[in-house]
């Protein structure tokens, strides 16, 4: 792990601007997890672009390709 990452529960944000993005980001997975994945599959996949685009004003571009990448990787979609 990178000595630049840091681990712990007790991180304080100091940015407002950060803080506010951040909540946003937790809203919009707190919204993609109250949905049925199976059923609202299109609307699902919107809480998590509108998530990305919150953590992406933080952290820089997230790359919508990796992500979805990551999503048929690692989830079982379609079957």
């Amino acid at each position: 792990m990178s000595s630049k990452i840091t681990i712990s529960k007790n991180i304080l944000v100091t940015r407002e601007k950060h803080r506010i993005k951040i909540n946003n980001c937790l809203i919009e997975i707190d919204n993609f997890l109250k949905k049925d994945q199976k059923k609202d599959i299109e609307m699902a996949a919107e809480d998590l672009r509108l998530a990305t685009r919150h953590l992406g004003g933080i952290v820089g571009r997230v790359d919508v390709e990796e992500i979805l990448g990551s999503i048929f990787k690692d989830f079982c979609i379609g079957k």
